[in-house]
């Protein structure tokens, strides 16, 4: 047998068949030891040492992680689950970049690193460069063999300094990559968009947990640069439990300023349990948080923002919070979709962080360019622009119609409007055109007009109103005992936010709060794009119902909960796909909404080709549009993009499949 090797490289490298720890100390060969590292081992660099050059991660083979973090001891440092800070510089690794790029980066599809108690910083003011760079954002990674993946940041330190320009902390266009724990400040430049975190040539999934986010431009942004990869959205996001915030001694800086979060080209998304906070008009109007599809060069018309829930966040000291816009007016794009706000505390949401250069228009929402299903519902909203939410057409190819809209159970200030639909009004008369078919019902308008709303809604003063917290002036909006609106929600929970529900996602544990996957909810006329025998199949030439979109493909409207479009008129060998990335491998239920008017027929869903399902009867409902959901259980999906195609078996006694609406896989 040969002996076991030490090889002595300025640094000391025991290697062997097993995992190995490899020690990097001050004035060491750190790439030659990222080079030399095998799956399992842990690199370990001296605390309080720097390492300034551009490191690169290698692709390796095998599935057990290298680690590489400072010498510091576990017990001298935040516990698994704890957010690291500032404080314990000191005790980490630094890894400074130079001019020339990135301080560290994937090489080609590495995977399985980890970084664990380092410090990213840079060690000259650059406003073009990441401190790090996971996945290639130019055209050397245009196909998603090519994306790494397994990639872990968990409690590391990234930051630039209070006067040098730096573009970004980490940039995202990885597969498959956790950030937790860590802390990202000072990221800011001039006539240049900065980023704590940006993704836009990257799959997903993504968990951001428990970080602290600071940039002038977009703390975290999605999209904003075409993909080189083609059809990709970044897809199965959590954003739980961050601080996201700006500091607010940068209202008198030269930085530039823009927003908080931003959504670009992405789907299935959950915003939960964090902090939001400290945003205002500079490079833009202040809004905290822009859905907004931007195909950016023209290059990606796939580009999509959909099926992203918000809920349980506090949102506060901002301009304005929503800005929802349904379709790029400047460039090709699909249509956002399935948007949920729901159990959200919005305050000091207000026109004083504005300026006269800046005004703000201190407003809850605005939302326009025909986005379609938008579902605002549990909110408490302290705003003090004239408007609260404003609803407009602007560019919308299908109509200025926001179908399904529903605003219910919030808790808001009318000021001079609580709802308003520009050009047309207040209330209901602006509803009209915007929401037609929307469902405005069981909120509360502070100071509102009750003969200008839809009917079920209430309108107290405004000292009534106020009276009803337990202390505003404290942002205590928990409401007091005798409220009226204690359990007068639609749902018989109070009105406004469940602060039971908030509380629980602000201070959940991470086992607690990214064990389960969020649920994936697709509209059944969101079918794959490509046309007849390839994103579908129909037997019959033209839209019978004539909604939503021109192809064979029958769609219609609904007037079951939540209104929208339907896929109606389905008949024995038609199908539909669905491509959608699945976070994590596992054992799926879906829910599938079905109306029949008679005994339905069946239906079954192939996964990548294979039936995964069986058959699947849609029962007999009582009508075509009295819908029911119906559960498919035991359904195994593998991680990652998945296509799914509903094939119809078999026509009814009515001699239709049945009316589909929509699908929820969780």
């Amino acid at each position: 047998m040969k002996p076991l090797t030490c090889i002595v490289l300025s640094l000391t490298v025991c290697g062997s068949a097993s995992a190995a720890t490899r020690t990097v100390n001050a004035g060491g060969d750190l790439q030659a030891a990222l080079n030399a590292a095998q799956p399992g081992d842990t690199i370990v660099l001296q605390a309080g040492a720097t390492f300034t050059g551009n490191y690169k991660l290698p692709a390796k083979s095998g599935t057990s992680f290298i680690t590489i973090r400072s010498s510091t001891a576990d017990s001298a440092l935040p516990a698994a689950g704890v957010r690291i800070t500032p404080s314990y510089a000191s005790k980490l690794a630094r890894i400074q970049s130079n001019q020339t790029g990135a301080a560290l980066k994937t090489v080609g599809a590495a995977g399985y690193w980890r970084l664990q108690f380092l410090e990213f910083t840079p060690a000259v003011s650059n406003a073009s460069a990441n401190l790090v760079e996971f996945g290639a954002g130019d055209s050397s990674q245009s196909t998603l063999s090519t994306v790494p993946q397994h990639l872990v940041v968990d409690r590391c330190y990234f930051h630039g300094t209070a006067t040098w320009s730096q573009r970004r902390g980490l940039a995202l266009n990885s597969g498959d990559t956790q950030v937790l724990n860590s802390y990202f400040a000072d990221f800011h430049g001039v006539n240049e968009d900065t980023q704590a975190i940006a993704s836009w040539n990257g799959p997903g999934p993504y968990l951001i947990e428990n970080n602290y986010l600071e940039a002038s431009g977009e703390n975290i942004l999605f999209g904003g640069t075409d993909p080189n990869i083609t059809n990709l959205v970044a897809s199965n996001v959590q954003l739980l439990r961050n601080y996201i915030s700006k500091p607010t001694a940068w209202r008198t800086a030269t930085w530039t300023v823009k927003n908080l979060l931003e959504f670009k080209n992405v789907e299935n998304v959950l915003v939960e349990g964090n902090t939001i906070e400290n945003n205002w008009p500079a490079g833009q109007q202040g809004y905290a948080i822009q859905i907004t599809p931007r195909n950016q060069s023209g290059r990606a018309p796939w580009t999509v923002v959909k099926n992203i829930t918000l809920q349980n966040n506090i949102i506060r000291h901002v301009a304005a919070v929503f800005n929802i816009s349904g379709y790029d007016n400047l460039a090709a794009s699909e249509q956002t979709s399935d948007i949920v706000i729901r159990n959200n505390l919005a305050y000091d949401v207000s026109t004083s962080w504005g300026s006269s250069a800046d005004p703000a228009n201190g407003r809850f929402a605005e939302i326009g360019n025909e986005p379609k299903n938008v579902t605002i519902d549990h909110n408490t909203i302290d705003s003090d622009g004239s408007t609260t939410v404003c609803l407009y057409g602007g560019y919308a190819p299908g109509g200025v119609a926001i179908v399904p809209f529903e605003f219910t159970n919030n808790v808001l200030r009318d000021n001079s409007y609580a709802i308003f639909g520009d050009n047309y009004g207040e209330g209901t008369a602006g509803l009209k055109v915007y929401a037609p078919t929307g469902v405005v019902v069981d909120n509360a308008f502070g100071g509102g007009q009750a003969k200008v709303y839809p009917t079920g809604n209430e309108f107290p003063t405004m000292a009534q109103w106020r009276a009803q917290f337990v202390s505003i002036a404290s942002a205590n909006y928990q409401l007091i005992a005798s409220s009226a609106w204690k359990r007068a929600g639609s749902d018989g929970k109070d009105l406004g936010v469940d602060f039971t529900e908030l509380n629980g996602a602000m201070n959940a544990s991470a086992s607690t709060s990214s064990s389960t996957p969020a649920p994936i909810t697709v509209q059944f006329e969101n079918y794959d794009g490509g046309g007849q025998g390839v994103g579908y199949f129909d037997t019959t030439p033209g839209n019978t119902g004539g909604a939503d979109r021109s192809n064979w493909v029958d769609i219609t409207t609904t007037t079951d909960a939540g209104g929208g479009y339907i896929v109606g008129w389905v008949q024995a060998t038609e199908w539909l796909d669905y491509t959608l990335t699945i976070p994590t491998a596992g054992t799926y239920s879906f829910d599938i909404r079905v109306a029949s008017n008679g005994a339905g027929g069946t239906f079954h869903i192939n996964v990548n080709g294979v039936n995964e399902t069986g058959s699947i009867t849609i029962p007999n409902t009582g009508g075509w549009q009295t819908f029911t959901t119906i559960t498919k259980s035991g359904v195994a999906l593998a991680a990652g993009t998945q296509v799914l195609r509903f094939v119809m078996d078999t026509n009814g006694a009515t001699g239709s499949v049945g009316n589909f609406n929509w699908f929820t896989i969780r």
